[in-house]
Formats: structure tokens, C-alpha cells, sequence
């Protein structure tokens, strides 16, 4: 009976012997011995994963030797491919496969495991994908009353479209907003534009753009402002992007009434558009433009949209946008304020 326990126990022993033996192990240059699994390396980085701190990223300039349990790839910087067991050799080199192949670590491009994917071919695929020209697109709903007191009723409608990819991209947009109280209108416009962006390098780019509006209340028949320019692309990231932008552009304005303020002069662009992804169900976005004429700095036009974004479940296409609105014109018809204000939350529906 004792040695039958004696058996079990051996068995036992001897079962685990795999999840304790089989380990890659990664020296550094200050002493330290990491054990984990290698997953791989690319950008001059080796991701090891542990069992105590979880997926640990290491500099290659930091290691001095590498060790694994099972085959590799390796791919060094005259583009050889070698397979095989890494083990240990002079300081800073490597034995790879057999009969063993001498790895400098200096020279050391890329390693992957037989169950991931060539870097090379991971990159390529996602240059495909930043690549590919799809459009997105969103329609949006404004919509606010009340009764009692006073009787007032708006009504505001959104359509975006954009078409593009990460490095260009061409955005169509058509607005309409109107607004009652006591019978009387108090917001009543139109407005609509295109706009088309290309990047030359990872932060610069150029753009063109035009917007047009009509504005009954303010008296504007037409207002149209065309601009082109250079883009600077801080960030071009899937949770946050931020450019600012200047260029030369032109300004054209016909009001209803002999007001004296028709204009029809050059002018220059400014702007910052800004967004940022807090998590799936937030997100902040902001808009502003200033469009000052060249013979006068004094008589600009600023326009402003900042949002928060809600959607409504991780993978719902409807969201919720709150925001703030605003558009200050500096010469106004006359008996006409400068500032138009506008709160607003906004039901947007979203596909592609």
C-alpha cells in the first residue's frame, strides 16, 4: 500500500515537471533573470510573458543573453531567417537551431514563435488596413419643446459623411436647425460644407475646405468661406487625434438688407480639431475656426462645437452628443447680436 502511495505521488510529481521546467528565461545587463514565455520582438522591444507581472517588455539594448524551451524565428538585420532553440553563447551572442548558427543580439531584427504571425506580414497588413477607403456615416436629431407658460418647439437635423482612411479623407456635412417660441422664430438656418485632407508624412498635411450658410434671423442670404492650407497632426491615434491647421481663404457675405456689411475679401484660416476616447462610452470632441479678412483683423468670423459623445452600448450604432454650439460674427447687421449660443443633445445614428 505504501508503495503504491509512493507511486501516486512520483506520478503526481512528475506531471507537473513540464509547467515548471519548460520556460524561456531573458538576462539582463544588471543581473536579472526574467522566466516567462518570449511571445516576440519587434521595434528593438522583447515582450516576455510572466506569471508574476504579466506581459513585461524588455529593450533589446538591455539583454545580454536569451534562452527558449521550444523553436523560434529570427530574423536579423541582413534579413536571414533562422529557426530553431536559442541558447546562451558569448556575451552578447546567441546559439539558434542545430547545429548552431551564431546570432549576434546587436543584429537581432525580429523573433516570433510558431504560433504568431511574421512581423513583417503583420505590419503589411495593417498598412492594408489604414489604407482602405471606406466611408462612415451619421445622420442626427434635435428635438426640444415644451408647453405652458410658453409655447416653443425646435427642431435640428445632421448628416455626416466621410470617406477615407487614416492618411486622407474627404468630410461632407448638411445642417438644419429652427426654433420657435410664442409663434415667433428664434433660430432659423442652414448650413452645409466639404472639406478634403491628405497627409505627406505622419504630421504634416494639406486640406481644403468650404462651408456655406443661410441665415434668415441674422439676415444672411448667403455667407461662403473657402480656405486651404497646411494641417500639423499632433496625434493620429485610434483614441485621440489633434491638428491644428492655417491657410489662406476667402470670405464672401450677402445679407437681405442694404446693411452695408456684404463682404467679399481674402482672408485667413485658423484651426483646432481636437477628439479624444476616454473609454467605449465616452468621448470629447471639439471643433473651433477663426476666419479674420486680411484688411482687417478686427472683422472675423469664429465658429465652435465642443461634445461629449455617449453611445449606447459597446457595439450600438446610436450615441448621444451633448454640446456646445456657438458662431460670433464681429460686424452683424445692424439690430443684430454678434453671438449665437446654442446648447444642444443630439440622438446620431451612425453606419457605414
Amino acid at each position: 500500500m505504501k508503495f503504491l502511495i509512493l507511486i501516486m505521488r512520483l506520478m503526481g510529481i512528475t506531471s507537473l515537471l513540464p509547467g515548471i521546467l519548460v520556460a524561456d528565461i531573458v538576462t539582463t545587463t544588471d543581473g536579472s533573470r526574467l522566466v516567462g514565455e518570449v511571445l516576440g520582438m519587434e521595434d528593438g522591444n522583447l515582450t516576455l510573458l510572466t506569471k508574476y507581472a504579466g506581459s513585461v517588455r524588455v529593450s533589446l539594448s538591455e539583454i545580454t543573453t536569451i534562452q527558449t524551451e521550444n523553436p523560434a524565428y529570427l530574423r536579423l538585420e541582413d534579413n536571414r531567417t533562422i529557426e530553431g532553440i536559442v541558447s546562451p553563447a558569448d556575451a552578447g551572442k546567441l546559439n539558434v537551431g542545430v547545429p548552431p548558427v551564431l546570432v549576434e543580439l546587436k543584429n537581432l531584427q525580429h523573433l516570433w514563435r510558431e504560433f504568431e504571425q511574421d512581423p513583417v506580414l503583420v505590419a503589411k497588413e495593417r498598412l492594408a488596413k489604414a489604407n482602405l477607403m471606406k466611408w462612415k456615416n451619421s445622420m442626427g436629431f434635435d428635438l426640444a419643446g415644451s408647453s405652458g407658460n410658453t409655447e416653443d418647439f425646435g427642431l435640428g437635423l445632421r448628416a455626416d459623411s466621410t470617406y477615407g482612411n487614416k492618411f486622407r479623407t474627404v468630410d461632407l456635412y448638411l445642417s438644419y436647425n429652427n426654433s420657435h417660441k410664442e409663434n415667433v422664430s428664434i433660430v432659423d438656418e442652414t448650413k452645409g460644407g466639404a472639406e478634403y485632407a491628405s497627409q505627406f508624412t505622419d504630421h504634416i498635411g494639406w486640406y481644403a475646405k468650404t462651408d456655406l450658410e443661410s441665415d434668415r434671423l441674422e439676415e444672411i442670404d448667403i455667407r461662403a468661406t473657402v480656405a486651404s492650407g497646411l494641417k500639423y497632426i499632433l496625434w493620429n491615434e485610434e483614441d485621440r487625434n489633434l491638428s491644428l491647421r492655417a491657410g489662406a481663404a476667402f470670405r464672401y457675405e450677402v445679407y437681405q438688407e442694404e446693411s452695408g456689411n456684404d463682404l467679399d475679401d481674402p482672408a485667413i484660416d485658423f484651426g483646432i480639431e481636437h477628439s479624444r476616447r476616454f473609454s467605449d462610452l465616452l468621448s470629447v470632441e471639439t471643433d473651433v475656426t477663426i476666419v479674420p479678412s486680411i484688411s482687417d483683423f478686427g472683422n472675423y468670423l469664429l465658429t465652435q462645437d465642443s461634445a461629449l459623445v455617449i453611445p449606447l452600448g459597446k457595439e450600438s450604432p446610436w450615441k448621444i452628443r451633448s454640446g456646445l454650439a456657438n458662431s460670433y460674427n464681429s460686424t452683424p447687421a445692424p439690430g443684430k447680436e454678434g453671438l449665437d449660443l446654442r446648447y444642444y443633445i443630439r440622438l446620431v445614428y451612425s453606419w457605414e
